[in-house]
């Protein structure tokens, strides 16, 4: 049974419609996101600290704990590190601290990009799978390969049993619903953003309720 994440919350409005229906919420400070958000104002929002996911990407390790500290937030998503830095990290880091690493998937995995999620399914909690264009992961809503997340999703659970598995990557409803069966054989947890909005960091809150509305009926 698949948990949703809904990520790019940026206001009080958005937050409200989500916070007791959805598992986890994503709060971004990445300054190249068009949805970024300073870490006061993420503090403000983050008041489930349970469900929020702070989004970084961070230059060292120790940025990372910094902003654990200061927000207390107990999930953190990384678009940057490497697998030696995370382990690193992972000894900073409270024992309750969930550390997610987004790995980006192209249109084919090569032999390097099998290495590169095995090498992050050892040393991370969980990974989240992203699109990968032109180098760049995250916020550039475009859909990922289902079958290929499939197969990526194989490595990691093959690496480390116990690694929890995010899907993002511009996931939409109507993707939601045609691969369901497929996506909740593999994942545990199915990550919504910009398909869920009215422009970058707005959402629209009748795409959210038709979301909700099909979790409420098929998944819970």
């Amino acid at each position: 049974m698949n948990k949703i994440k809904i990520c790019g919350i940026t206001n009080r409005k958005d937050l409200k419609i989500v916070i007791d229906k959805v598992d986890y919420i994503g709060f971004i400070n990445v300054k190249r996101s068009p949805r970024y958000l300073p870490l006061t104002k993420i503090m403000k929002l983050a008041v489930d600290k349970e469900k929020a996911v702070l989004v970084l990407e961070p230059k060292t390790p120790e940025e990372v704990a910094e902003k654990v500290e200061k927000t207390n937030i107990s999930n953190i998503q990384l678009h940057s590190l490497n697998p030696s830095q995370i382990k690193k990290l992972k000894i900073q880091l409270p024992e309750n601290v969930l550390l997610i690493k987004a790995v980006g998937i192209p249109n084919k995995l090569s032999s390097k990009k099998k290495k590169e999620i095995k090498s992050f399914a050892r040393v991370s909690d969980a990974i989240l799978f992203d699109y990968e264009f032109q180098g760049r992961t995250g916020g550039t809503g475009i859909q990922i390969p289902i079958d290929i997340a499939r197969q990526a999703a194989n490595i990691a659970t093959h690496t480390k049993k116990s690694i929890k598995l995010f899907l993002a990557g511009g996931m939409n409803l109507q993707t939601f619903k045609e691969n369901y069966k497929l996506i909740d054989s593999y994942f545990d947890v199915v990550d919504f953003n910009s398909s869920l909005e009215k422009s970058p960091g707005i959402k629209d809150p009748r795409k959210i309720k038709e979301l909700l509305n099909y979790v409420d009926k098929v998944i819970r």
